[in-house]
């Protein structure tokens, strides 16, 4: 049965884990225990989400998603200071501003800042001359997921030739979710890619 887009972007600003299972698939969810995370994570929202709904743990060829490691490694710490270029190399004070990666798209790292839980994109690529920020991605960790399943819900209208319709429709959604292609660094480049693959 198709939900109205009141109904799904509704389901998407606030998912809980059976909307997301029906979008990622039965037990998909890493639902890590409260001991597991990181000290570091401070944000209660961000903790509160992993711990009670929890994130799709999956491998999505036709997303370029990946987060399948991390039942089995959890979440990678990195100072982002460092990682997007705002600490001089010659700076020997401790980190303070810790992000945690919950999946990447491609090279893309969705990194989740420890203390506020909003999403930034860490880009590899410009790592050794301080220009790893890759943009911005959601404020919150329950955002970027929901959007991440709104999409999810349209791959196969994507795949089996309804493409435009399609992607008009989830850019339409994640504009309501304030995650638009002007404001979410993250969609406006997966939108970009997925309509130069799949549209006529």
């Amino acid at each position: 049965m198709t939900m109205p887009d009141a109904e799904l972007t509704a389901a998407a600003r606030n998912p809980t884990a059976a909307w997301l299972e029906s979008c990622f698939g039965p037990g998909t969810l890493w639902r890590p225990e409260p001991g597991a995370l990181p000290e570091r994570l401070t944000s209660k929202a961000a903790r509160a989400f992993l711990t009670e709904v929890g994130v799709p743990a999956v491998e999505s060829d036709f997303l370029g998603f990946d987060a399948a490691g991390l039942p089995e490694r959890g979440m990678w710490e990195a100072d982002l200071d460092e990682l997007f270029g705002e600490r001089t190399p010659d700076d020997e004070t401790p980190p303070s501003n810790w992000g945690y990666c919950v999946g990447t798209f491609g090279e893309r790292h969705l990194m989740v800042s420890g203390d506020t839980g909003t999403v930034r994109i860490y880009h590899p690529d410009g790592w050794d001359h301080g220009d790893g920020y890759g943009g911005w991605a959601a404020d919150s960790l329950p955002e970027v997921v929901g959007a991440l399943a709104l999409l999810a819900r349209l791959e196969g209208r994507i795949r089996d030739g309804d493409a435009k319709s399609a992607l008009d429709e989830f850019a339409a959604l994640v504009q309501e979710l304030g995650q638009g292609p002007d404001e979410s660094d993250l969609w406006s480049d997966l939108l970009e890619n997925l309509r130069d693959e799949y549209e006529d």
